[in-house]
This record gives C-alpha cells, structure tokens and sequence, in this order.
C-alpha cells in the first residue's frame, strides 16, 4: 500500500498574556510581551481586536522567519 501526504494549513492558537483596563474612551489591551496595543469600545471589542493583532503579529514575525531561512537555504 502505498501512503500519501496531505498537506493543508493548521492555524494553531497561541495563549499570551494581555492586560485590558477601561479608561474614558473605552477600553485598552496590551500584550507587554510583543509589544502589541489595542483599544476597544467595550471590553469584547477590545479582546477581539487583540486576537486580530496578535494573529497579525505572529503572521508577520513567520513570514519574516520563512524568509531569512530561503536566504540561507
């Protein structure tokens, strides 16, 4: 028998640290550890925009790291 691949992309979810407080004008979050500011008209609002940063984060640094290792290769 003769076996084959699958190739298909996995999104894997990545917990991180975040703060989120209410100020005036809403609410702020912050991942200290990537460096990563949201603000957000309720808390919801605030959490969700920070999955989206952090996904985006974590996007860019991955195709940076794919990048350098073409060069190397």
């Amino acid at each position: 028998m003769t076996s084959h691949a699958v190739k298909l992309k996995v999104i894997a979810g990545v917990p991180k640290d975040c703060s989120f407080w209410l100020e005036d004008e809403g609410w702020n979050g912050v991942c200290e550890e990537l460096s990563v500011n949201v603000r957000g008209s309720s808390f919801e609002d605030a959490k969700r925009k920070m999955e989206a940063a952090l996904q985006a984060h974590i996007e860019v640094v991955l195709r940076k790291h794919s990048r350098s290792r073409k060069k190397v290769a």
